[in-house]
């Protein structure tokens, strides 16, 4: 039987799941979980964000996105972010940018 991952949120994805209404956030918590057993399945991203990862879920009509990183080495599942499909990629571009000025 395969190990699982550990999973851990970023500050950024805490604070995306404190914003959430309690049965988005219970769903939501239901779906990192099954990250955890297989996280290759989700799509990976492209670009400058090609060692992200996204899982697509849908909850009362509204698309959402898990945007996460696997460490394969300490088996850890990092959850980056958190939020409807049509805000998380401008967070992950804004997340870029201020990388680029850092």
């Amino acid at each position: 039987m395969k190990k699982n991952y550990e999973i851990r949120l970023s500050k950024g994805a805490v604070r995306d799941l404190k914003k959430m209404e309690p049965a988005l956030r219970d769903f939501m918590y239901n779906r990192i979980s099954e990250i955890a057993e297989d996280p290759y399945k989700n799509k990976e991203l492209s670009g400058l964000f090609k060692e992200l990862r996204s899982q697509h879920n849908k909850f009362r009509g509204v698309e959402y996105r898990v945007i996460y990183y696997i460490d394969e080495e300490g088996r850890l599942i990092i959850i980056a972010l958190m939020g409807t499909r049509e805000n998380i990629y401008d967070e992950l571009a804004n997340i870029s940018t201020n990388l680029k000025t850092s």
